[in-house]
Order: C-alpha cells, then sequence, then structure tokens
C-alpha cells in the first residue's frame, strides 16, 4: 500500500497480537481444570472475529463502482508498472503477476480473515495439544476468552478495512509457497482520491507501484519469504514456549510493562521476553527494509512517470499530519505506530544508502540473509554500507 496507509503490512501486527495471544492462552491454560473430560474449546473465535470486522468496517455503505472497468485498470497500470520496477532495480519477475483483484471492504476482510487464522493457527495448535479449557468453569472462561480475543482481532481488521488501499498477500504460512496476490480496495482508494482532489489515474498508479515493488522483494528473490516464515515460527515456538513454562506469565509481562516506564521503548517492545525481543527487533528491520524499498522504488518511479506525482506526495502528507486524536489512540494500543515509523525508517535508510552508492549497492540487501541490515544499521546506514565494503 502507498506511503503510510499501509497500515496493514499483517505480519508485524499479527506478531504483537500473538504475543498478547499467547499471555492470555497461558493464563487459561493455568485455570483449566485437568480432569475433566469435556472437549477443548478454541483460543479464538473466528466467527466473532469475522462478524465484529464487518460491522464496524460499515462495507454495506462503501461498494464498488465499476468493478469491470476497475479490474482492467488495475491489470494494465501492473502490467505497465512491472518492466519499469524491474528496469531500475534491474532484476526481473520470474514470472508476470496476474492474481489481481478489486476488493470491496467485506472481500478484503473474508480474505485476511482466512490469512490471520492461519497465521494464528501454531498458537492455537499449541493451546489445544494441551487440553484447552476442560470443566465446567473452564469451559466457560475459555469461551468468554476465545470470544473476547475475537472481538479485539475483529475490531483491528474491521478499523484498518475502512483505510487499507491496496496489499500484496503473500499467504506467508500457506502449505505451498506460491506466488503473491495484488489487493485493491476500490472503496477506499476512491474516496481519499476525491476527498484530496487527487488524479485518478495517477493516484491509482501510485498505489499500483508500491503494491509491485512488494511483488519484487519477495518473487525475485524466493528466501525473503521463506526467511520470513522461519522468523514467524521462531516467535510462535518462543511464545508457545512460554504459554508451556512455569511461573505466572501474566505477573512477568505486567511487571516488565511497569519497568519499562519511562525508558523511552514502546510498551509492547518492554513486554517482551530478551529472546521474543531479539526476534521482533529482526522483524522490525526486515519489515522496515520491506517498506522503506518500497516507498523509494514508487518514488523514484512515480516521479518520473506521474505528472501529478508532487500533488498526491503532499496532498497524503498532509493528510496523514490531521490523523484524529481518535486514529492516534488507536495506533498506540495496537502497535501500528511502529508500523508508521517502519515506513520512515526504512525509507530513510534505503534513500541514504542509494544517495551514496546507488540503488545497484543498496539492492545487495537482497543478496542473501547475512546482507540484511539489523535496527541499528537501518538507523545507521554508514554502518550497513562499511559492512558490505568489507565483504
Amino acid at each position: 500500500m502507498a506511503g503510510n496507509q499501509n497500515d496493514l503490512r499483517r505480519f508485524g501486527t499479527a506478531l504483537l497480537l500473538g504475543v498478547a495471544a499467547g499471555f492470555a492462552a497461558r493464563y487459561y491454560l493455568e485455570t483449566r481444570a485437568r480432569n475433566s473430560t469435556r472437549p477443548a474449546s478454541g483460543l479464538i473465535d473466528w466467527e466473532q472475529a469475522r462478524q465484529a470486522a464487518l460491522r464496524l468496517s460499515q462495507w454495506e455503505q462503501a461498494p464498488v463502482d465499476n468493478r469491470a472497468f476497475r479490474r482492467e485498470q488495475y491489470a494494465r497500470m501492473v502490467a505497465l508498472s512491472e518492466p519499469l520496477i524491474a528496469d531500475y532495480l534491474g532484476v526481473r519477475l520470474p514470472e508476470p503477476v496476474s492474481r489481481i483483484f478489486v476488493f470491496d471492504r467485506r472481500e478484503w476482510l473474508e480474505a485476511n480473515i482466512v490469512s490471520f487464522s492461519q497465521l494464528f493457527r501454531p498458537i492455537e495448535e499449541m493451546y489445544e495439544k494441551n487440553g484447552g479449557g476442560r470443566g465446567a468453569l473452564g469451559v466457560l472462561m475459555n469461551d468468554v476468552s476465545s470470544k473476547l480475543l475475537g472481538v479485539q482481532i475483529g475490531g483491528l481488521l474491521g478499523y484498518l478495512a475502512q483505510r487499507v488501499l491496496g496489499q500484496y498477500d503473500l499467504s506467508l504460512l500457506s502449505a505451498e509457497a506460491t506466488g503473491g496476490s495484488l489487493y485493491f480496495v476500490e472503496p477506499n482508494i476512491a474516496r481519499v482520491q476525491q476527498q484530496l482532489g487527487l488524479s485518478d489515474e495517477d493516484f491509482r498508479l501510485w498505489i499500483t507501484l508500491h503494491e509491485m515493488t512488494h511483488a519484487f522483494e519477495f518473487e525475485a528473490y524466493p528466501w525473503v519469504r521463506t526467511y520470513f516464515r522461519e522468523l514467524l515460527e521462531q516467535n510462535f515456538a518462543l511464545v508457545s514456549g512460554q504459554m508451556l513454562s512455569s511461573g505466572n506469565s501474566l505477573v512477568d509481562m505486567l511487571m516488565r510493562l511497569l519497568q519499562g516506564i519511562g525508558s523511552g521503548q514502546h510498551w509492547i517492545e518492554t513486554v517482551l521476553t530478551p529472546e521474543q525481543r531479539a526476534v521482533f527487533d529482526r522483524i522490525q528491520a526486515l519489515m522496515s527494509l520491506i517498506e522503506g524499498y518500497g516507498n523509494h522504488v514508487m518514488n523514484a518511479v512515480g516521479r518520473r512517470l506521474l505528472p501529478s506525482f508532487n500533488q498526491i506526495e503532499q496532498q497524503i502528507a498532509q493528510r496523514q499530519r490531521q490523523r484524529t486524536m481518535l486514529d492516534q489512540m488507536v495506533f498506540r494500543l495496537t502497535g501500528l505506530d511502529l508500523k508508521l515509523a517502519q515506513y520512515q525508517q526504512g525509507e530513510a535508510f534505503v534513500n541514504a544508502v542509494v544517495a551514496a552508492r546507488g540503488i545497484q549497492f543498496a539492492s545487495r540487501v537482497w543478496e542473501r540473509p547475512e546482507n540484511l541490515p539489523s535496527m541499528d544499521e537501518i538507523r545507521n546506514p554508514g554502518q550497513w554500507i562499511v559492512r558490505m565494503d568489507r565483504q
């Protein structure tokens, strides 16, 4: 998704929700009645999540107008974008992107509910393996907690469904490593375009350039998908291990939260264990690079291609500065403000490296996992340049 409008690169946010879900599951695991033979209940009520998301999204009020025309328009823009990005980066896709979908909010939600349930599945499997909520009280409490978690996840997705413009969906945890899909949430795109008085064609091509860059990142360099999946699996293993460990995980989490007050860290970072924080930092670094690289390419190609590029940039920046207090609160509570930092830090890193050494040197990040920058290097691009020069 273009600029900071891509509020849902799901993986970073889902990681944080997964940690929270892990603590909740741990609490109910510890309080269940172990001698009952009643069947376990699920950790997350996904139908509750779906219904909550649909209600909050107000999808009925935002239909797709001229769906066939928009589908043809986006397909044409994808075909136009691919060779331009390939020429700029000096790399080709193994095959053209063909899965292009024009969605309303409900359709985007249905696709992402499936993806989210896949993302949470390892934690749910661990929960089910260890008994879930057994006993009359345990089942009752588990039913309440699963619905509560469903409402929380659905609330986040419903909120995002009103704001997401475009998405490159990698289906990261699917059984087969297939190419990704491009989603364009047309009602949201049309609303922003009309509110800001932007060019119909230029604005949609601006969004397409960003999403197509993500296709290059994952499909031109297949190891990135495997590496990303391994990071998420490491996180799930740590969360699952904590669920099964001795001691009161919820109390430990609250203690770390209190100790982190005034430290300057985000509240989410303070509740992580040292092991979780190490994996979290690697995921943050990768996501910052992915988003920053996408913004850089979108700007480098779009500046030459789009007559109204400067207007789009100025209007979008102004819109972001006018974010409401409610939006700011939601971003802080859900960790989406960390997503915005990913865009800013990652783009600054890529811009600095390109300015110093050119795009081909910057693209060395995609050669192998060892070339990926750490968070310290994201914040200090010169350190990464020096390290690459030594290789």
